[in-house]
C-alpha cells in the first residue's frame, strides 16, 4: 500500500548552507553597481544634452540676429533707398574725393542709415545686429556714378536672464548708383506722392504684382516721387540719332534738321518718311517724320531687322554686327554699308503699333502672336523713341531670355529694348499726347522685355482679360490697368548694374541701390 505522504527531504550538507542568499546578495551588488551607472550614465547624457540644447539655442538665436538684420537692412533699401534725390555738388564730390565722400553722399540722401542696430527678444531668446557699410570702389559711367560698398553684418544672441552669448558675422556688398541714373535702374516709378501703405493699396488696386526671384535679395518695389524722374524731352537722343550737337525740342531747324537728314538745305518742312543717317561721321540712327502705322521687328540668322511701315510705304532696315553689314530698302531704293547703324529709331510722331514678327515664306515680315519668336536679336542695344504715342500691340521678346518654372531669366542675354514715349514734338517743342499704351487687340498672355518709360500720357493697358508680363522696368506719370494684370520682373542685368546704353536719363540727380549680395556667414 502506497503512502499518502512524501517523504521527509533530507538536510543539505552543511558546507552548503547560506549559499543562495550570497548569490542574491551578490546579484543585488551587481544590478546596484548597474543601475548607479545607469544612472550616472543618464545624468551625464542629461548634460550633454543639456549642454547641446543651450548651445543650440544660443547658435539658432545668434543665426537669427543676422537673418533679422539683413532682412531689416532690405525692407529699409527697399522702402527708402531704392531712390531718393540727392544734390548734384555731392555726386560731384564723390567722384573727386570717393572714399571720403561717399558717407556724407550717403547722409545727404537717405539720412544716418548706418550703423544699423536692430534688438529684439522672442521665444526666451534675444539677439542684437549691426549693420554696417563702408566704401568699396568706384566706375564713373560718365553721367552717373555706380559705387561699390561693403557691407557687414554682426549678431550677438543669447537667452533671457543667461549671461553667455554666440557670435556670428555676415560680409556682403552693396551696389550704388549716383548722379543722373538710367531710368532703367528704376523697376517700377509712378509719378506722385505715396506712403508705404498708399503704395502697396495702388498695386493692389491696379492689379501690379512684383514678383521676387528666387535668390533676389533686393525685390522690385514702387517708387514714387512728384518730380525730378521723368526727363522733360527726348533732345538728347534725337541728337545722338542725327549725329549733330545737343539740342532742346524747339531749336532745331527745319534747314539743321534737312542738313542732318542729307536733304537740300531750305527753309521747307522736312518730308514725312524714314531716314537713315549718314554723314562723315558714320552711320548713325534712324529719324522718322511723322506717324508710323506699325513698326515690326524681327532676326533673320544674325541680323536685326526693323520694319516701318506708314500708309502704302515700307521702309526696311537690316543690319549684321557680326558682319558689319547694314541694308536700308525703302520706296527710293536701297543702299548699302559695311558699317552699322547707331541702334536709335527716333520717330517724331507716334507709333500706331509696335511689335515682334517673323519673316513669312514670301519675306515680308509681319507681327507675330506666338510668345515664342524673338525680336531683339542678342547683342543688340536697341532703342525706341516716340514724340507722341506708343502702342504695343504683339510680344516683344529678347533673344537669349530663358524660363525657368514661368519665370523669365535675362542674365545670358546680351539683348536690350528700351522705348520712351517723350510727349514732346521734336521740333516745334510742343506738348503731344503721349504715353505708352498695350492695344485692346494684344494677347491676353502679352510679354514684353523692355524698360518702358512714358513721360507724359501715362502707361495704359486696354481691353480685358489681359495678363501683362513685363520683364524690365516701367516709369510713367500714371496708371491705368482697366481690371487688367501687370506682372513686373527685375531684370537680371540691372540687378547687376548693367543698362541700356541709350536710356533715357532722370531729370535731376537721383541715388539708387541696385544690389544687395550676401558672400560670407560666419559664426564664432
Amino acid at each position: 500500500m502506497k503512502r499518502q505522504f512524501f517523504s521527509r527531504t533530507l538536510p543539505w550538507p552543511a558546507r552548503d548552507r547560506g549559499s543562495v542568499t550570497v548569490t542574491v546578495l551578490v546579484l543585488m551588488v551587481v544590478f546596484a553597481g548597474l543601475g548607479l551607472a545607469m544612472v550616472h550614465a543618464s545624468g551625464i547624457h542629461l548634460k550633454i544634452n543639456g549642454f547641446r540644447r543651450f548651445s543650440t539655442l544660443l547658435d539658432c538665436a545668434s543665426e537669427n540676429g543676422l537673418k533679422r538684420g539683413l532682412r531689416d537692412l532690405s525692407s529699409w533699401l527697399e522702402a527708402d533707398c531704392l531712390l531718393a534725390p540727392v544734390p548734384e555738388e555731392r555726386v560731384e564730390a564723390v567722384r573727386t574725393a570717393p572714399r571720403q565722400e561717399f558717407p556724407r553722399l550717403l547722409d545727404a540722401a537717405v539720412g544716418s542709415a548706418f550703423p544699423r542696430v536692430l534688438e529684439e527678444t522672442f521665444d526666451g531668446m534675444t539677439w542684437r545686429s549691426r549693420a554696417e557699410c563702408g566704401f568699396g570702389g568706384l566706375t564713373d559711367m560718365s553721367g552717373y556714378l555706380r559705387i561699390s560698398a561693403f557691407l557687414r553684418i554682426e549678431s550677438s544672441g543669447g537667452l533671457l536672464e543667461v549671461r553667455p552669448r554666440r557670435l556670428s558675422s555676415l560680409e556682403g556688398s552693396l551696389g550704388f548708383l549716383a548722379g543722373r541714373l538710367p531710368l532703367a535702374a528704376i523697376p517700377l516709378y509712378i509719378k506722385g506722392e505715396m506712403n508705404d501703405g498708399e503704395r502697396a493699396a495702388y498695386c493692389g488696386e491696379n492689379g501690379i504684382s512684383l514678383p521676387r526671384k528666387p535668390g533676389q535679395a533686393v525685390g522690385a518695389s514702387l517708387v514714387t516721387a512728384p518730380d525730378g524722374i521723368l526727363p522733360e524731352d527726348a533732345g538728347g537722343l534725337a541728337a545722338k540719332a542725327l549725329n549733330i550737337g545737343i539740342f532742346r525740342p524747339g531749336d532745331l531747324s527745319p534747314a539743321r534738321l534737312r542738313e542732318a537728314l542729307g536733304l537740300e538745305i531750305s527753309a521747307d518742312p522736312v518730308p514725312e518718311g524714314v531716314y537713315l543717317i549718314h554723314n562723315d561721321l558714320g552711320l548713325g540712327g534712324v529719324f522718322v517724320q511723322g506717324d508710323l502705322d506699325e513698326i515690326v521687328l524681327a532676326i533673320r540668322g544674325d541680323a536685326q531687322i526693323a520694319v516701318f511701315r506708314a500708309q502704302d510705304a515700307e521702309w526696311r532696315l537690316e543690319w549684321s554686327p557680326a558682319r558689319s553689314r547694314t541694308e536700308f530698302l525703302g520706296p527710293e531704293g536701297a543702299v548699302s554699308y559695311d558699317l552699322v547703324p547707331l541702334p536709335i529709331l527716333f520717330v517724331n510722331g507716334a507709333i500706331g503699333a509696335l511689335g515682334g514678327g517673323a519673316i513669312g515664306l514670301d519675306g515680308r515680315v509681319e507681327m507675330s502672336f506666338d510668345g515664342e519668336t524673338p525680336a531683339v536679336l542678342d547683342g543688340v542695344d536697341l532703342t525706341i523713341v516716340s514724340a507722341d504715342r506708343v502702342t504695343i500691340a504683339s510680344h516683344l521678346i529678347l533673344e537669349g531670355v530663358r524660363w525657368q518654372d514661368g519665370v523669365p531669366y535675362s542674365k545670358n542675354s546680351e539683348a536690350q529694348l528700351v522705348i520712351y514715349a517723350a510727349g514732346r514734338d521734336v521740333l516745334s517743342g510742343e506738348a503731344t499726347a503721349g504715353g505708352i499704351a498695350i492695344a485692346a487687340t494684344a494677347p491676353d498672355d502679352l510679354k514684353v522685355q523692355a524698360s518702358l518709360t512714358a513721360a507724359s500720357g501715362g502707361f495704359r493697358i486696354d481691353g480685358t482679360g489681359k495678363s501683362v508680363e513685363l520683364l524690365g522696368a516701367l516709369q510713367a506719370d500714371a496708371y491705368a490697368g482697366n481690371g487688367n494684370r501687370l506682372a513686373l520682373y527685375r531684370d537680371d542685368r540691372a540687378a547687376a548694374g548693367e543698362f541700356p546704353a541709350n536710356a533715357p536719363l532722370t531729370a535731376d540727380p537721383q541715388l539708387a541701390v541696385y544690389s544687395l549680395k550676401v558672400l560670407t556667414w560666419k559664426e564664432y
